[in-house]
């Protein structure tokens, strides 16, 4: 699953590489690493106004919420993330899928590795090779509560993991899958918010991203509630030896 992003570009780099305007400039902040528990706004571009970034609180919340109950949801049921198999028949998600898709856009993410001989779980750091801006898959609501910066909330799309992803994030969910968030590639951005199509809807599901990624190993700081991970260096490679830790 994915719980862990980074999105570092400065509010400038941002609307120059994406071409879009950030919809209330004062409140952007960038970060290192947003753990989706945490109180930061995701940036999306919602189905709704495809030409503006706009902040959203991470995590499907049903519309008649209020955001800052929002973790007392999650606890009870886990939207960060939303299963691509599911999407038409969920009772939440099916409200969404055909009307409120959006991009969430990052420029990273983390994901764990176990690994034999180390007993923590290693977080690896994915991105696209020049550190170019991505977007995921995703679907939001549109919160009753009318918050001044927070009036969304939505969930990444997760699928089936490839090869890569398999390697990496190697330990299977409850089901015995193995799951990535589903990245877009650009030239599929305008279709999956536009399209009301199931049949191209479901088509774009099945799709993932050609830009070229890599990833690394870096601090297990990451994954440690009592560290502060939300810094420069933790987007630093550290290379680990078996039975270190």
């Amino acid at each position: 699953m994915c719980f862990h992003i980074s999105l570092t570009k400065s509010l400038k780099e941002l609307e120059k590489k994406s071409k879009l305007l950030v919809k209330d400039p004062l409140s952007y902040e960038p970060y290192y690493h947003f753990n989706g528990w945490e109180a930061k706004s995701l940036a999306i571009v919602k189905q709704e106004d495809p030409t503006l970034i706009e902040h959203a609180a991470w995590g499907v919340l049903p519309t008649d919420y209020h955001v800052e109950k929002r973790k007392d949801f999650l606890l009870k049921t886990n939207t960060l993330n939303a299963t691509k198999e599911r999407l038409f028949e969920s009772k939440l998600y099916s409200q969404f899928i055909k009307w409120q898709r959006c991009l969430i856009v990052a420029d990273g993410l983390f994901e764990p590795h176990s690994e034999v001989g180390i007993k923590n779980k290693i977080p690896y750091y994915f991105k696209e090779k020049n550190h170019n801006l991505i977007a995921f898959a995703g679907v939001y609501s549109v919160l009753a509560d009318n918050s001044l910066h927070q009036n969304c909330s939505a969930s990444i799309i997760t699928t089936q993991a490839n090869a890569m992803f398999k390697e990496i994030h190697n330990t299977p969910n409850k089901l015995g899958n193995y799951r990535m968030p589903l990245i877009l590639d650009p030239r599929n951005y305008e279709e999956w918010l536009h399209t009301s199509e199931e049949n191209s809807i479901k088509e774009l599901l099945n799709t993932f991203t050609t830009q070229e990624l890599i990833n690394y190993p870096v601090s297990t700081d990451l994954f440690s509630i009592k560290k502060e991970s939300n810094l420069l260096s933790i987007l630093n490679e550290v290379p680990y030896q078996k039975g270190l830790f």
